[in-house]
């Protein structure tokens, strides 16, 4: 997978879409959380705009003023998902948060007539743009198993496990995988 054009601003690293969902991938616009090196790629109007072209969302150009609502529904959706992938429930508070944004995209979902298939309408705000990414993390929630949510234990980003027999252990493996590989084999060679 190739990296997205996304200005990285002073960080040394690049984004790409390895989630596997849509609202894996939003979650992931936060690079290295919760630490020293965290990267927020949703930091400027033009990043967030390339993205939602990038994943498929029909969405107008974000102004700044969009992007404190865009950051806000990621952090919903992030503290809703990010414990299914460390084997936990969310809160009961966080599901109620997220149950609000649920109810306020649900009158956005229609089915087509000709095509017999869910489109979106009526959408003018970027919340209401971004529909489909709480419909997709609205589905993960209630999945029966979640035991193909996982998250990277180097970077910590979130991604379904579409591997066959379940065995997909980073987020990528020529850069999380590759590092994690390179440090034990140190581990194990060191001398002294």
């Amino acid at each position: 997978m190739d990296a997205l054009p996304l200005d990285p601003g002073d960080y040394s690293g690049s984004y790409k879409l390895l989630g596997g969902r849509l609202a894996l991938d939003f979650v992931n616009t936060v690079s290295w959380p919760d630490t020293k090196r965290e990267h927020d790629w949703l930091s400027s109007a033009a990043n967030a705009t390339a993205w939602c072209a990038a994943v498929g969302l029909a969405m107008s150009p974000l102004s700044e003023n969009d992007l404190d609502a865009f950051r806000a529904l990621r952090r919903d959706i992030r503290d809703t998902l990010r414990p299914f992938a460390h084997d936990q429930k969310p809160p009961k508070r966080v599901v109620e948060v997220f149950n609000s944004r649920v109810r306020s995209a649900s009158h956005l979902r229609e089915i087509d007539p000709e095509t017999l298939a869910w489109v979106w309408t009526n959408q003018s705000t970027v919340i209401d743009w971004s529909a489909p990414i709480v419909f997709d993390a609205a589905e993960i929630v209630t999945l029966e198993d979640h035991a193909r949510l996982k998250h990277c234990p180097s970077c910590d980003w979130l991604f379904e496990d579409q591997t066959r027999n379940g065995s997909r252990r980073w987020c990528d493996m020529s850069d999380c995988g590759s590092r994690a590989k390179s440090r034990d084999y140190y581990r194990r060679t060191k001398v002294g």
